[in-house]
């Protein structure tokens, strides 16, 4: 009952001015001129509507963005917004009672017909905002500014974005292929990881290392968007390094006796990778020219010359993020620890 009303509702004639976007899928969609209302319905797309200052519009949001202490030290009323959008499936009732005059999606919500029947049965139009590759990324990025007339602010951070990248590519010229170290990526759980061709397989390339799940993998896994292996496999590729996404699984790759005979734990060459305003190594950060850095940094900081990593990181979130942040809080970024809250705490504060 409560969509088919919100549907007779959402056909009365639109009395604002509209503008025209091209979504991720390539759909010409009529948008508001200028969005008030505005329901996020995936992390990455609240994450970047807070990068482009336009948290005052948001009206709804994923569960998980609550837990980012950037986010909170950037926009507390994060904590008080209504979660419209949780385990796959769009709460009709609550995406209602928020009034949204736009939604956004990513794609694999796009992908779900039973998931865009319920935005059209609403009238609510919808923009499709996703990225699988640094210069998708970047369109994302681009798209935003265009939804929300910060187009100066949007090409500000592509700009940086692309002198991280191009400041990486300049310190590993010429890095010999033997020197190269073969790695292991973790994400979020011990033997999730990457595909050849996907973000983190590309943040990993670009920092220099070989990806040994992308590059050698044979049998992966794939449940929906994620893919996984075994550890009898990454026994086989037995990787010079593992890099992880959450410390909880640092912490067991070193500690649990399976993981004990591989080469990267013997050395103690375990890393968790940094967390800020979203975490660096994961396929839906958009700060994954901060990861390729961050890891080209851990495994070949010789070539970097005179750089102080804390002080291009505190620049970076002082200078995009407006966040002014102490040698402590970055301590902790670069460290990947403490920086989201476990789910149900509450008390933990970002510098």
């Amino acid at each position: 009952m409560a969509l088919s009303f919100a549907a007779c509702n959402a056909k009365v004639e639109n009395t604002y001015t509209t503008k025209t976007v091209t979504d991720f899928l390539g759909r010409e969609v009529e948008i508001p001129a200028h969005p008030q209302r505005v329901a996020c319905l995936y992390a990455s797309i609240a994450h970047m509507m807070c990068l482009l200052e336009q948290t005052d519009k948001v009206v709804g949001c994923p569960a998980g963005v609550k837990r980012d202490l950037v986010m909170q030290a950037k926009f507390p009323d994060y904590e008080s917004l209504a979660v419209p959008y949780q385990s796959g499936s769009i709460n009709v009732e609550e995406l209602v009672s928020l009034d949204a005059d736009l939604v956004l999606i990513r794609n694999s919500t796009a992908q779900a017909k039973a998931e865009t029947e319920k935005l059209e049965k609403l009238g609510i139009p919808y923009v499709v905002v996703d990225y699988f590759s640094m210069e998708d990324t970047r369109n994302a990025i681009k798209l935003m500014g265009e939804i929300f007339d910060a187009e100066d602010k949007a090409q500000e951070y592509i700009d940086f974005y692309d002198a991280t990248i191009n400041l990486v590519d300049k310190a590993l010229k010429g890095l010999p292929e033997e020197d190269r170290y073969t790695v292991y990526h973790s994400v979020n759980e011990d033997t999730r990881t990457d595909v050849a061709g996907s973000l983190c397989d590309e943040i990993i390339t670009k920092a220099g290392l070989i990806n040994v799940s992308a590059q050698k993998g044979e049998g992966l896994i794939s449940e929906g968007e994620k893919s996984y292996t075994t550890l009898e496999e990454i026994y086989k590729w037995d990787p010079d390094a593992i890099i992880a996404n959450e410390y909880a699984v640092t912490e067991n790759i070193l500690s649990d006796p399976k993981w004990s005979g591989l080469t990267a734990v013997r050395n103690g060459v375990v890393y968790t990778l940094p967390v800020g305003a979203t975490r660096w190594g994961h396929p839906g950060s958009i700060e994954s020219h901060m990861a390729t850095l961050a890891i080209a940094y851990m495994f070949y900081s010789d070539r970097f010359g005179d750089l102080d990593l804390y002080s291009y990181v505190h620049d970076y979130y002082l200078n995009y993020w407006g966040l002014d942040f102490d040698d402590d809080t970055i301590t902790m970024i670069l460290s990947g620890k403490g920086m989201r809250l476990p789910k149900r705490g509450e008390n933990s504060k970002a510098a």
